[in-house]
């Protein structure tokens, strides 16, 4: 079964007090490593004054980064990244930044109140569901059309672009749990005028 995700459209924040301390929580959307690191240099310009400046950020499963930026390890850094995870968000950039407040709060919790405003903060914003596509190029006559047709209705292929030409050339994307019957689909067709190639994967909104 595939997994589900989500991700946001829009960068919301919130703030919590603890002891004094004030930690704020921003959640950006971000398509990548580059666009994640730039928005987290603009935050740390921004909060230059802050004790922290801690966060994580997911682009998909297999690639984020985390920091406790100077607070005791695993204190910060890991906590808000297991509420991306929690939340199953990808494509954003979660920051906790922290103004002491001159009582120490212990591992514990440090925590307690990095997990509690990275949340807060996640609850602020309205999720959207994510999904990984493949990409695939076609390539067939025109009496083919409504077969065609039929075929990426039946699997939720969305096209991204059509060149008609002597023939037509597509490009459509089918959702990742969808692709192997839509392959099987498209090999039932006449293989003399129906060609098609794989070509890459990306993640987008459903």
């Amino acid at each position: 079964m595939t997994e589900s995700f989500f991700t946001i459209t829009r960068a919301v924040s919130c703030e919590l007090r603890e002891k004094r301390s004030l930690f704020i929580g921003q959640l950006l959307p971000v398509k990548s490593v580059a666009e994640a690191e730039a928005a987290l240099e603009d935050i740390r310009k921004t909060y230059h004054d802050a004790t922290h400046n801690c966060f994580a950020y997911r682009i998909d499963p297999d690639h984020y980064r985390f920091s406790d930026d100077g607070e005791p390890s695993g204190t910060a850094g890991r906590p808000i990244l297991a509420m991306l995870e929690k939340y199953r968000l990808l494509q954003v950039l979660l920051v906790v930044t922290r103004y002491f407040g001159g009582i120490k709060l212990g591992t514990g919790g440090l925590k307690r109140a990095y997990s509690a405003c990275a949340e807060q903060t996640i609850l602020q914003a309205e999720r959207v569901p994510f999904s990984r596509f493949q990409s695939f190029r076609l390539q067939y006559p025109y009496s083919l059309s409504r077969q065609v047709e039929q075929v990426l209705r039946r699997h939720g292929a969305q096209l991204v672009s059509a060149d008609y030409g002597e023939e037509i050339t597509a490009l459509v994307q089918v959702p990742e749990e969808a692709a192997g019957r839509f392959v099987e689909a498209l090999k039932q067709l006449p293989p003399a005028q129906m060609r098609f190639a794989y070509q890459d994967s990306t993640w987008k909104s459903a």
